[in-house]
């Protein structure tokens, strides 16, 4: 299987206060956007809000690769760099709604699993992932890696993401009410 290097067009964002080009800046907090005009105002925004949505990665798998690191359908490109840990709103907004693997971007089968990762009560944000999406994720994402032991792997269903997840942390609670522990996953 080969993985593509995935080449972005340098294009960026306009600036909402003088209209000039935004940037990342990789030495901050890669998770905004700032004015290259050192004039401006405008001194920061989420980049998943800003993206330029044509020239985003497509869906599929395997994902493209960008400095030597593949990037998820969920996570926003601004010109030339990728924007690591920021999420594509819409991106987003379009996994849950249309039951999307958040990492390749391809169809949840409404008829089988998928995973999500749980933390301290509370589901990732981006949705849910197949299976080898997710085992992707656990290897590559830092957030993922760091907090891992704290970390539940739930299986769930197409309808589960309904009420900002509340049948999925509704079995974790009754898992843990039942055993007295949180177990590393939860399958069906």
């Amino acid at each position: 299987m080969c993985t593509q290097q995935w080449a972005a067009i340098p294009v960026f964002p306009s600036c909402p206060e003088c209209g000039g080009d935004l940037q990342l800046r990789p030495e901050e907090d890669l998770r905004y956007v700032y004015c290259v005009r050192g004039t401006c105002p405008f001194n920061g925004d989420n980049a998943g809000d800003v993206v330029i949505q044509h020239l985003q990665p497509d869906e599929g798998w395997p994902r493209p690769e960008m400095e030597g690191r593949k990037i998820p359908w969920i996570t926003p490109v601004i010109g030339d760099r990728v924007a690591w840990a920021a999420l594509n709103g819409a991106r987003v907004r379009e996994a849950l709604r249309h039951w999307l693997c958040q990492v390749c971007g391809e169809s949840l089968d409404r008829r089988s699993r998928a995973w999500v990762a749980v933390f301290e009560g509370v589901v990732a944000e981006g949705g849910a992932m197949h299976k080898r999406c997710f085992a992707f994720s656990a290897a590559a994402c830092p957030a993922l890696r760091k907090e891992r032991a704290r970390t539940v792997v739930v299986e769930v269903r197409h309808g589960d993401q309904r009420n900002a997840w509340e049948a999925v942390i509704g079995r974790l609670i009754a898992h843990g009410m039942s055993h007295g522990q949180l177990p590393d996953s939860l399958p069906l």
